[in-house]
């Protein structure tokens, strides 16, 4: 497993360097802010999104699975961390740190499982299984942030996928069963917003 982490590794490494136009768009995903915050508008338009108000209750419903699932990744993440801790690409290959600085910066958070993967999955797998279109459209910085890391070298290719996997399953358990057993006070909560206005 560790010999195809760095065989897919040296794939996206390789790709750093080479073009102008694709390191700026590397470091455009690579940010920890513009695609955090492009998946966080899109779930703040998705609130007022709807034709009728069932179909905006049902958005504004995948946005709160979607809060709460990130929220849970982001804990899930955290423990695993604690129990399989292995170093970033560019601590075992100081060779890698040109990519690192070019791209990115040395992070210090736990590489496995990778949280930005764990994260933005989360948030995609959450608002998909009630709005499809906008969960395509959120799995787009989902998939690019986790992939500017790899050519950055911040992450392993088994570290992202293991976040991704780990967001999706958690969107799923927060969305399916423990979501249902907060159904009556979540539906009192929507009559006080909308009697606010704000639903």
């Amino acid at each position: 497993m560790a010999h195809l982490d760095e065989t897919v590794l040296s794939w996206f490494t390789a790709m750093v360097g080479k073009w102008s136009v694709l390191d700026r768009i590397l470091i455009l995903f690579a940010n920890d802010y513009f695609p955090v915050v492009a998946i966080s508008l899109v779930l703040l338009y998705l609130w007022f999104m709807g034709k009728n108000p069932v179909e905006r209750e049902n958005n504004q419903r995948a946005l709160i699975n979607a809060a709460v699932s990130i929220g849970s990744a982001c804990g899930f993440v955290l423990a695993f961390s604690h129990l399989n801790w292995h170093g970033h690409p560019f601590e075992e290959a100081p060779e890698l740190i040109d990519n690192v600085n070019r791209i990115f910066y040395p992070i210090h958070d736990p590489a496995f499982p990778s949280n930005t993967s764990a994260v933005t999955f989360a948030a995609a797998a959450s608002v998909w299984q009630r709005n499809r279109q906008v969960g395509l459209l959120i799995l787009v910085p989902a998939i690019l942030m986790p992939v500017a890391k790899l050519a950055a070298a911040v992450y392993y290719p088994s570290d992202v996928l293991a976040g991704a996997l780990l967001g999706i399953a958690t969107a799923y358990f927060i969305s399916n069963l423990v979501m249902p057993c907060f159904e009556p006070f979540v539906s009192r909560v929507f009559i006080v917003l909308r009697r606010l206005c704000l639903a």
